[in-house]
């Protein structure tokens, strides 16, 4: 018989018998011990580790610069510790249970690897446990791999492979990754910086308090990715115009993190300006397109730009490849805004319309990002019709809208896309006449000189 512990990725190999009882050139990543003289005696620790051997495993342990224990038995006595391993944690008695001579793999969790070991015969792993050592705190990935014993046939002729017995042992070997762990976590807390400066500055970049004009109640929300996703370019705007008109803004900067952010502030600037010059909203479009392939000619957005007028209560809007504006009537009946719409900001050469639609006394609407409702294992159409269910019976104040909305669409604080949402809210009539038919509301809706909002 022979021992062999092999390490985890390193494949079993025979090595070749002299016919003296001996095992001599052992291949490589084998650590082969002799067999005892008495093929019939059973091997004890000491003679598996006799330091008078010249190919004992003690004296091959001991030259790896790597801790490296072994342990025998079901209880995993200690029957070697090499030099780095008591370098580092200093001497340990042999003889005795891990868990009394080792205490230090019971706080790295791998005792219960060992147990899997010897149940298994299969080598186990933990990685990047932290040792606190004689030289301080070390990091170490740590494999247990099982000690086993190969019974040879002694019968020239037969071919079959060695018989395996289970495991009688077990070698606990570690590999020091402390420069690679704090190397990482140098990574990390460089990117949680970065992240922390591009959430403040978008959040910096979005109105710190929105306008509320008389005849509208309005509110939004801004909700960043997860810790693992980086800041967007989302964004939402309140304007106040001439007339008593107010502007309502809604846009999203494809990309992640500080450019997307500042390019994001640009545009939102350039909104501000362009809605006090009284320009169609189509035409505020197309101003922004050029402005965006100014900025960064590889960087485009999408955007809806509404302007509502209190004196005709009508809604005029121009979208440049955002999602449609969604809308639910005093019934409860929610109406999808026109899909028709231009190309995205940045793209240049699109043609953008601006449509109207007249709305109802207690209608309310929503603006959002794609972040609401779009899911990497969904169809965005699937999100957009959850949100128009979602919505029909999300009532309440602008602010309550908005919080029911990312809660019932699923939205947590490790969501994988940062989120804006605009609602605004006309005030209901005091006096509410008789309902009218169904159709004759959607023909109060539909005004302008294109198709008003689909029924969803």
């Amino acid at each position: 018989m022979r021992w062999s512990a092999r390490l985890t990725g390193v494949p079993w190999r025979a090595a070749p018998s002299t016919g003296t009882g001996t095992d001599q050139g052992a291949p490589s990543g084998d650590v082969v011990v002799p067999s005892p003289r008495d093929p019939t005696s059973l091997v004890s620790p000491t003679e598996v580790l006799d330091p008078q051997r010249p190919q004992d495993l003690r004296e091959v342990l001991n030259r790896i610069p790597a801790p490296v224990a072994v342990t025998y038995g079901p209880l995993h006595q200690l029957g070697y510790a090499n030099r780095a391993y008591r370098e580092l944690f200093g001497d340990r008695p042999t003889g005795l249970p891990a868990c009394d001579a080792l205490p230090e793999l019971g706080t790295m969790g791998v005792l219960p690897l060992m147990d899997q070991v010897i149940r298994g015969g299969r080598p186990r792993s933990v990685k990047a446990r932290c040792i606190l050592g004689l030289t301080g705190n070390r990091y170490y990935n740590v494999s247990c791999v099982p000690l086993s014993r190969q019974e040879h046939r002694t019968d020239p002729g037969d071919t079959d492979e060695p018989k395996e017995t289970p495991p009688a042992g077990v070698l606990i070997f570690a590999a020091e990754v402390t420069d690679q762990v704090l190397t990482a976590a140098r990574l990390r807390e460089a990117e949680r910086r970065q992240r922390e400066a591009a959430v403040t500055l978008q959040r910096s970049l979005l109105p710190q308090k929105l306008d509320q004009p008389a005849d509208l109640r309005v509110a939004a929300t801004y909700q960043p990715g997860g810790a693992e996703a980086a800041v967007g370019g989302d964004w939402y705007d309140v304007i106040a115009i001439d007339g008593g008109r107010t502007a309502l803004v809604i846009g999203d900067v494809m990309g992640r993190g500080l450019r997307a952010a500042a390019v994001m502030g640009q545009l939102r600037t350039a909104v501000r300006a362009y809605a006090r010059l009284d320009l169609p909203p189509h035409e505020v479009m197309s101003l922004l397109d050029g402005l965006a392939m100014e900025i960064d000619a590889n960087q485009i957005a999408t955007c809806a730009y509404a302007v509502w007028d209190p004196q005709r209560r009508t809604l005029t809007y121009a979208s440049a490849g955002h999602l449609p504006i969604l809308l639910r009537c005093p019934d409860g009946t929610v109406l999808r805004g026109e899909e028709q719409n231009g190309p995205p900001l940045g793209t240049g050469g699109g043609v953008h319309v601006s449509h109207t639609l007249r709305l109802l006394p207690g209608t309310t609407g929503v603006l959002y990002t794609d972040g609401l409702v779009e899911r990497r294992d969904e169809d965005i159409d699937q999100g957009l019709d959850l949100l128009a269910r979602t919505l029909t019976g999300a009532v309440g104040a602008p602010e309550v809208i908005c919080a029911r909305l990312l809660r019932a669409m699923g939205v947590t604080a490790e969501h994988d896309d940062d989120i804006a949402v605009l609602a605004f809210q006309l005030p209901a009539e005091e006096n509410p006449p008789e309902p009218k038919p169904r159709l004759e509301l959607q023909e109060g809706l539909r005004t302008g000189v294109d198709p008003g909002p689909q029924e969803v």
